[in-house]
């Protein structure tokens, strides 16, 4: 059963040792980690596994081919997921930048 969960967000400015979040239950843990690129969000998914998540997931602000890059790079046993947005959905975002 899983009960560590890990999540990676990026941003031009995040900084992992600063932008980070804990939510915990008696039943599971999340921990949310900050980056500002791809080499951090290795980094950071190290330190995840490290501190005991059994799954990585990465946002949507990645892209599939950074995602692609980071899972190859880490060659982790722990599953690495990343979201992905639709075309109809990834147009919506090029209309609000």
């Amino acid at each position: 059963m899983i009960s560590h969960y890990g999540f990676i967000i990026k941003a031009p400015d995040y900084q992992q040792d600063q932008h980070r979040s804990v939510i915990e239950s008696p039943l599971f843990r999340t921990e949310i980690l900050g980056v500002s690129s791809d080499e951090e969000a290795v980094a950071a998914a190290r330190a995840l596994i490290d501190n005991g998540a059994q799954v990585v997931e990465l946002c949507g602000g990645f892209g599939v081919e950074s995602a692609e890059k980071i899972i190859a790079a880490l060659g982790s046993d722990v599953p690495i997921g990343f979201i992905s947005f639709s075309e109809q959905e990834l147009k919506k975002l090029g209309e609000n930048n």
